[in-house]
């Protein structure tokens, strides 16, 4: 069950990432390469890190709440849904901050 759980919140974190990196090369659009390669950088590390984190937390936070009266399964749906949404949540920060870095390099550097 832990495994399964690990990985279908790593799966929905890695397709959230994907569909959000498309979203910042189009909004790094019109930046010179040398301008927007930290930013790709720091965006990957920040998805990469997110998607193994939040499958190793969903899956402590599921072992936590099945003690509870939830059960496994309700305790699972619980925290792969809710760090679901912490995810989204982390990288649409992390989006806006790439664009952000971008912008301070084109304009500092």
């Amino acid at each position: 069950m832990k495994v399964i759980i690990f990985f279908l919140t790593a799966a929905i974190q890695l397709v959230s990432a994907a569909l959000a990196f498309f979203m910042l090369l189009i909004g790094l659009n019109g930046y010179h390469e040398q301008d927007a390669t930290p930013s790709l950088i720091m965006y990957i590390v920040l998805a990469l890190a997110s998607v193994v984190g939040l499958g190793l937390a969903s899956v402590y936070t599921t072992k936590r709440l099945s003690a509870t009266r939830l059960g496994n399964y309700g305790a699972a749906a619980i925290a792969v849904l809710g760090f679901a949404v912490v995810g989204w949540v982390i990288l649409i920060i992390g989006w806006f901050a790439a664009l952000l870095l971008a912008e301070l390099v084109r304009k500092w550097i």
